[in-house]
């Protein structure tokens, strides 16, 4: 199983497992965000639309 993790690692020379966004969607700032949940106790999935605002980058 080692070796497979390797192999699957050495695909990603960056260390990114990422989809690419497209370019029409804001990025959000997932640290801020997981800041102000965690702060709160809630979860993304618990804030309103006005809320979520703050978090992205348009």
């Amino acid at each position: 199983m080692i070796d497979q993790i390797k192999e699957f690692d050495n695909n990603f020379p960056d260390g990114v497992y990422a989809i690419p966004r497209s370019s029409n969607e804001p990025r959000v700032k997932v640290r801020a965000l997981y800041d102000y949940c965690k702060n709160r106790g809630i979860t993304p999935a618990d804030i309103s639309e006005d809320e979520m605002e703050h978090f992205l980058k348009r």
